[in-house]
C-alpha cells in the first residue's frame, strides 16, 4: 500500500471515523500487444475503458466507451492499478483532469468524482443460466452456442437492456474457453461492432477473416475485452 494512500485513510479515520474515495464509474483493463493490435489503437500503454455506467462522473465529464485514458493530472497512466488507486485517494466532490486518446486524437476532460459505495457492495459471479427460446449454435468458429437477449434473460442476468447475445454453451476445447468466456457471459460487440443477434456474430466473424477478434463481453455488470483466436 503506498505511504501516501496510508496516510490518507488515517487523517480521514482520525477526522471522520470513515473513510471516503472517489469514484469515476468505469470498468477498466490494461492494454496488452494482442488487444491494442486487434483494437487499432497506435498506442501500446494506458488504460483502456470497457464500459461507462449511467450517470456516473466518468459519463457527465464526456469519457466513453473505448476512450485509451493516458494521464490522470498529467501524470502518465500505464497501468489500471495506478488509475484506481489515484481516483479511490482522491475526495469525493474533487475534480480530476483526464487525458483519454480517442480515434487517434488527444482529448483533455475534467471529471468530478462521486463517492465509491465501501460497504455492500456485490462483487460480479459467473455466468448465469439460459432462458428463453434455446440456443443457437453459431459454428465452430468460436465454439459458442449463443441466443439474443431477451427480456426474460435480461431479469435473470440482472441486466439493465437487451443489448448482445448470451452465452448459452461452451465447448471447453475451443478458442472462446481458452479465452475465459464462461456460460451466462453476454457479447455486446465484436471488433467494435454491436451484436444483437447470431447472424451479427456470423457476419462479424466472416469479416473477420483468420484475424483474431475482439469480444467485448458483459459478465454480470461488469465489462471487459477478450482476444479470440477463432478456428
Amino acid at each position: 500500500i503506498p505511504s501516501n494512500m496510508a496516510k490518507s485513510v488515517m487523517e480521514q479515520l482520525i477526522k471522520d471515523g470513515r473513510v471516503r474515495r472517489g469514484q469515476l464509474g468505469i470498468n477498466i483493463q490494461n492494454v496488452t500487444d494482442e488487444l491494442a493490435k486487434s483494437l487499432d489503437l497506435e498506442a501500446r500503454s494506458g488504460v483502456i475503458v470497457s464500459n461507462v455506467r449511467t450517470g456516473s462522473a466518468a459519463e457527465k465529464a464526456g469519457i466513453k466507451r473505448n476512450d485509451l485514458i493516458i494521464a490522470i493530472n498529467g501524470e502518465k497512466i500505464e497501468d489500471s492499478n495506478v488509475l484506481r488507486n489515484k481516483v479511490a485517494s482522491s475526495l469525493p466532490g474533487s475534480e480530476i483532469k483526464i487525458t483519454v486518446q480517442r480515434d487517434g486524437k488527444q482529448v483533455d476532460l475534467t471529471a468530478t468524482l462521486d463517492e465509491a459505495k465501501l460497504d455492500g457492495e456485490k462483487l460480479p459471479g459467473p455466468g448465469g443460466n439460459e432462458d428463453g427460446p434455446g440456443p443457437q449454435n453459431q459454428g465452430g468458429k468460436l465454439g459458442l452456442s449463443l441466443e439474443p437477449v431477451s427480456p426474460a434473460v435480461a431479469k435473470q442476468l440482472g441486466l439493465d437492456g437487451t443489448e448482445g447475445v448470451v452465452v448459452t454453451d461452451v465447448d471447453q476445447d475451443g478458442p472462446a474457453a481458452e479465452s475465459g468466456i464462461a456460460r451466462g457471459d453476454v457479447i455486446l460487440e465484436i471488433n467494435r461492432k454491436p451484436v444483437s443477434s447470431v447472424a451479427d456474430v456470423r457476419a462479424a466473424l466472416d469479416g473477420a477473416g483468420n484475424r483474431s477478434v475482439v469480444l467485448l463481453v458483459n459478465r454480470r455488470g461488469q465489462t471487459s475485452y477478450l482476444t479470440v483466436q477463432p478456428e
